[in-house]
């Protein structure tokens, strides 16, 4: 009894003693007898959210967001905020939709990008997969991946198959790393459930089909090779292309053994690595050793080369020079033979002149009546002789 006071954005009920109920929305006050005031709780969702509203007769209704809903315990039953579906190019829903008038229930598959909200009468597929192990790596654990949004991009997962036993019945460990895509997502909703307990099963059947067949020794030789061939996995090949989850590829990641085997086997290594590093030393030696050998014969062939070389240039610089000699000899009497014959020429003709000037003087003699035997005779006595003779004219 009093007087009760609602705030603005707020609402609330009263509930009269006979059960009559009434609303108000705030901001208001008002008087209370005899009654009860209670104040509603709002439900809001967002753009990106809905409301899941039931109500106190049964049925359900999804309202998309921006919504606003005050929880009233006389109409609804329960109220719940739901984050609505988002979904990128790579991710799908699968919905199932009952249809009110003939209870069949249809699936249908929702791809995105979009934000999607499920009907009243729809649900989400849940599914549940192995998953690896946060604690141990390799292994899988049943129903550990509980999701509802599917991506069908390209996803991997390790696993370790434990304790395969060789030819000579050595226990091993084999780690595989699976690489998969879902193409065909129908198909997988109907031929499995959980399709990584599908490829457990088939690596472990083509694993110690082949690892069976080997000694250890042949399967540290030959594990690389056979066992990251995919066509080496016939039960695996086979269930990828039944259930529309395809395997890309495997790759081997090694494996592990026994503690005493591991040490049996780190001694071996660590034996053949020793010897194969002597043996390696040994070859780097003989080739150093070679190399020297090499390097000293070019150096030998370099200097013999080198010295012909120079033997065979003093010689042409001899030869050379004896031919430039001689050249120079020939041009030299050439010379000296023209000289001799311009000097005897020369000589010829100053003889002709002087006689030939000899032979005017004599006739000039004449000329004046000059007795020439007398003037012979006279030179002769006189012992006369002519070094120069000028001529007068």
């Amino acid at each position: 009894m009093g007087f009760k006071r609602i705030r603005q954005g707020q609402k609330a009920i009263i509930v009269n003693r006979d059960g009559k109920i009434t609303r108000l929305d705030g901001p208001k006050i008002t008087f209370i007898i005899l009654s009860k005031l209670e104040k509603l709780k709002p439900y809001v969702a967002n753009e990106n959210e809905y409301l899941i509203i039931k109500y106190i007769d049964g049925h359900v209704e999804h309202r998309k967001g921006p919504e606003c809903i005050w929880h009233n315990r006389f109409e609804h039953d329960n109220i719940q905020v739901k984050d609505s579906f988002k979904l990128d190019d790579s991710q799908i829903l699968v919905v199932y939709d009952r249809d009110q008038n003939t209870n069949e229930v249809n699936r249908r598959l929702v791809y995105g990008p979009c934000i999607f909200m499920p009907k009243s009468s729809e649900w989400i597929h849940q599914f549940s997969w192995h998953a690896e192990d946060p604690k141990q790596q390799g292994h899988l654990t049943p129903n550990s991946h509980k999701f509802e949004i599917l991506n069908i991009k390209p996803d991997f997962f390790h696993y370790h198959v434990k304790e395969v036993r060789t030819l000579d019945d050595s226990l091993i460990t084999v780690k595989l790393m699976v690489i998969y895509e879902i193409i065909n997502v129908d198909l997988m909703l109907e031929k499995t459930q959980d399709p990584i307990s599908d490829f457990i099963n088939a690596i472990c059947a083509d694993v110690i089909s082949m690892v069976s067949k080997m000694t250890l020794n042949e399967y540290i030789n030959q594990s690389s090779s056979s066992l990251n061939d995919f066509k080496m996995y016939v039960q695996l090949r086979q269930r990828s292309e039944r259930n529309g989850v395809r395997v890309k590829s495997i790759i081997y990641n090694g494996y592990t053994s026994s503690e005493t085997l591991q040490e049996m086997q780190d001694s071996s290594i660590e034996q053949r690595t020793r010897m194969r590093i002597n043996a390696e030393i040994d070859n780097q030696k003989n080739e150093l050793a070679n190399l020297r050998l090499n390097s000293e014969q070019k150096r030998f062939d370099l200097e013999s080369d080198l010295e012909k070389l120079k033997l065979n240039f003093d010689q042409k610089c001899a030869d050379l020079k004896l031919k430039y000699d001689l050249e120079c000899e020939i041009i030299k009497n050439e010379y000296n033979l023209k000289i001799s014959e311009l000097e005897a020429n020369s000589q010829i003709e100053i003889e002709d002149k002087l006689l030939h000037i000899n032979e005017i003087y004599l006739e000039n003699l004449k000329n004046l009546n000059v007795d020439l035997n007398k003037y012979q005779l006279e030179l002769n006595k006189a012992k006369f002789k002519c070094d120069k003779l000028y001529e007068i004219v």
